[in-house]
């Protein structure tokens, strides 16, 4: 066993010789001590802390990663949940490049060739088909003339990341590395970055979402028209470069003998999707269908990018057709990875968490379909939890416990050789220590901004906010969140001149990043609109009040929200008050700041009833019902 006062002193020894002039905050060391000392004595696999703004969650991942590493070989992923908080934990590294942790920036689409200008994933030496691997060796690139690999910015991080024993990206990269080996043109792959020992997942409350995104495979008609193309550029041989019998016994192991046959079939499975009333079982079979297909082209593409690679080392010209074809190829690689974990998902729980959604768009009429398993807690353990055999997670909030073990799929991350106890997540809290007596939350309890009553309740809540806005913070700025795009929107038409010219409207995320921009360097603007209660940090000045008109509960018009509740009961809840609590937090960034809430939908009482137990003492404390 590894007793307390030894990683103490580690942890001492570590900051002393790593960090000039740091200060641990209030049980911020305590925090780290607990998190070391049960994965060292082989506890509990699922820890959670609960730490407010404040407590230095970024920090304590980091040290607590470090001391592990250094002093008992312990290694990590620390993994985020989107690019801004992944450059916060860049430019702490910057700063302190002796920690020697490494960082991997999201997807290939985050950086450029400088050769030829593309996606590096199209860039010069991949169309020469040169692996990622081959670009760490130096005879490799120097034989091949790349010796701008050398100074490559995805190379290096790429290199770093894939050695590193302790790594920093986002969830999305991460479930795609550890989950999809990457192929070579020769045909040979592998999975590019280890299993570490240790995964500390910040914002871990982001996590069941960001896993069904990732395992929610979309279709629309053009996929089929793309992989035609595959199917052609293979058939017609333009480069000639394999004997015809080779090329026929791929073409005759293949279902269809043009690509106009496999079309046929293709429209068939899509005229089953776009059915509503089609059953689950009928969709499931056309995508089992639909995956053997698109597997089976796989040799196609591969071959297609030996073509050309093939020509690019003999210094022929690359065409535009050339390049067309590469990027569908390259399309393709990550298109099947998506369905067939999809499918795995289904096969290995049910067709009855299938669940279909088919759009229409507004514009033109351009329609897709896009499926998901709503068995969340089997694709959370599969994809994430299944990784590693210890998990930290870190969030200001995660909702109820028992909600969130529900959903995280903690039932199945199970050892026989662990006890009933220790095989149960351990979930801690970190006090608040900020002074909130300037930050009163004011809940008036008279308009209910629900379903029926919304539109009449708003008739006089936007008095309400116009009255905050002019009388009490005239000079000052701060956040509407509004609950949709569409009360933002009223909310913006109906107001006075003088506060309008205040409002910052957006709509969508690109236009909101933009808007906080504006915000961030204005003087008394006012952001409006949804989604505002998570991933914001407007410290001081940046937001002295916060109004939130509607309680944020997910919609019931959307189909995976009606089956998420039929699974998890506990979570429709539980999650609302989530975003409540992580909505009033966006104003009180550090001590010392302080910032006005006001809840003005009477909904709220209610769900604050229910799931009281989620709110932190000091946030009730400082509820004032008028």
């Amino acid at each position: 066993m590894i007793n307390r006062e030894e990683v103490e002193y580690n942890i001492n020894d570590f900051v002393s010789k790593n960090l000039d002039n740091f200060s641990f905050r209030e049980h911020q060391k305590e925090t780290i001590v607990d998190i070391i000392l049960n994965i060292l004595n082989h506890e509990h696999k699922n820890y959670i802390v609960e730490a407010p703004t404040g407590s230095g969650k970024s920090l304590i991942n980091i040290i607590s990663a470090c001391v592990l590493r250094n002093y008992y070989k312990v290694t990590s992923y620390i993994l985020v949940s989107d690019l801004y908080l992944w450059e916060q934990y860049e430019n702490f590294l910057k700063e302190h490049k002796q920690l020697n942790i490494a960082s991997l920036k999201g997807q290939t689409g985050n950086y450029c060739c400088a050769i030829n200008g593309e996606d590096i994933r199209h860039g010069d030496c991949k169309l020469a088909g040169l692996s990622w691997a081959s670009l760490f060796n130096k005879a490799t690139i120097e034989r091949y003339g790349y010796d701008c690999a050398y100074t490559c910015e995805y190379v290096n991080a790429r290199r770093k990341a894939s050695k590193a024993d302790i790594c920093i990206m986002t969830y999305q990269l991460f479930l795609f590395m550890m989950n999809n080996p990457q192929f070579n043109s020769d045909g040979k792959g592998g999975f590019m970055f280890p299993p570490h020992d240790v995964l500390f997942c910040d914002e871990c409350h982001n996590i069941p979402g960001i896993v069904q995104m990732e395992y929610a495979p979309t279709i629309v008609e053009n996929d089929f028209e793309k992989l035609c193309i595959i199917f052609d550029r293979y058939f017609n041989k333009k480069f000639n470069l394999f004997e015809d019998k080779q090329t026929d016994i791929l073409l005759e192991s293949f279902p269809y003998k043009t690509s106009s046959e496999m079309k046929d079939d293709m429209i068939k499975f899509w005229n089953t999707w776009t059915n509503p009333e089609s059953r689950k079982d009928e969709d499931y079979e056309c995508m089992k269908k639909y995956v053997n297909i698109i597997m089976k082209l796989g040799e196609f593409s591969k071959d297609i990018e030996l073509e050309i690679s093939t020509k690019k080392l003999n210094k022929e010209n690359i065409t535009k057709e050339d390049m067309k074809i590469y990027k569908i190829s390259s399309w393709y690689a990550n298109y099947w990875c998506h369905w067939e974990d999809f499918l795995d998902a289904i096969k290995n729980t049910s067709t009855d968490y299938l669940l279909k959604d088919i759009t229409v768009a507004n514009d033109d009429n351009h329609i897709s379909v896009s499926f998901k398993c709503t068995k969340e807690d089997y694709l959370v353990y599969r994809y994430l939890l299944s990784k590693a055999n210890y998990k930290v997670f870190c969030s200001a909030t995660i909702g109820g416990k028992d909600a969130y073990d529900e959903n995280m799929g903690f039932r199945y991350d199970v050892d026989e050789n662990r006890s009933e106890e220790l095989n149960k997540s351990k979930s801690v809290k970190v006090p608040s220590t900020f002074d909130f007596s300037k930050s009163p939350i004011h809940f008036l309890n008279k308009f209910k901004m629900n379903f029926k009553d919304k539109e009449i309740s708003f008739y006089h809540l936007k008095n309400v906010i116009y009255s905050i806005c002019n009388t009490k913070f005239k000079d000052q700025k701060g956040m509407i969140q509004t609950g949709s795009y569409y009360f933002a929107k009223k909310l913006y038409d109906d107001a006075p001149f003088e506060i309008k010219q205040r409002m910052l409207v957006y709509n969508g995320s690109k236009e909101k990043n933009t808007m906080i921009q504006v915000h961030q360097m204005s003087s008394n603007t006012i952001l409006v609109g949804p989604t505002l209660n998570t991933g914001i940090d407007l410290p001081g000045d940046e937001c002295r009040f916060i109004i939130i008109l509607k309680v944020p509960y997910p919609s019931m018009a959307d189909k995976l929200v009606k089956e998420k509740i039929r699974l998890f009961p506990l979570w429709y809840n539980s999650s609302t008050s989530n975003e409540i609590i992580q909505g009033i937090g966006r104003g009180v960034r550090y001590d010392g700041d302080w910032c006005v809430t006001y809840i003005l939908d009477a909904c709220f009482w209610s769900l604050y009833l229910s799931t009281k137990e989620q709110y932190p003492e000091e946030l009730q404390k400082r509820i004032n019902i008028i």
